[in-house]
């Protein structure tokens, strides 16, 4: 596995963060221009969304179901690529979180994919 650069830490810290509070906009300032953005209980499932689109509707996911906890189940990486999966938990349901970051052309990761499936993995 690649060593982890401090921008790694950082960009996993941030992604931690902003799910355990609901903070869409701390998250989106992560996002690629466009990504693939799938929430199953919203009917949400976008293979290529704008930025500011994609932070609009987790806004709205994050008033819904405000978070309680989220934690990483498994992290790792492959060239130019890391991914991710955790646990979101809100009020009686629990979401598994697939995050997916590639390296953009500045050399830093970006928020690539979101997924929110209802129950765990």
């Amino acid at each position: 596995m690649p060593v982890k650069s401090a921008s790694d830490t950082e960009l996993i810290q941030t992604i931690q963060t902003s799910l355990r509070k609901g903070n869409a906009g701390q998250l989106s300032a992560r996002f690629d221009k466009t990504l693939e953005l799938i929430i199953d209980t919203e009917k949400v499932d976008f293979p290529s969304v704008q930025s500011t689109h994609a932070e609009l509707i987790l806004r709205s996911f994050f008033r819904k179901h405000p978070p309680q906890n989220f934690q990483f189940v498994y992290r790792g990486a492959s060239n130019r690529l890391r991914y991710s999966t955790g646990t979101y938990t809100t009020e009686g349901q629990t979401f598994a979180v697939y995050v997916l970051m590639r390296q953009s052309s500045n050399q830093e990761y970006v928020i690539n994919a979101l997924h929110f499936r209802k129950g765990r993995f």
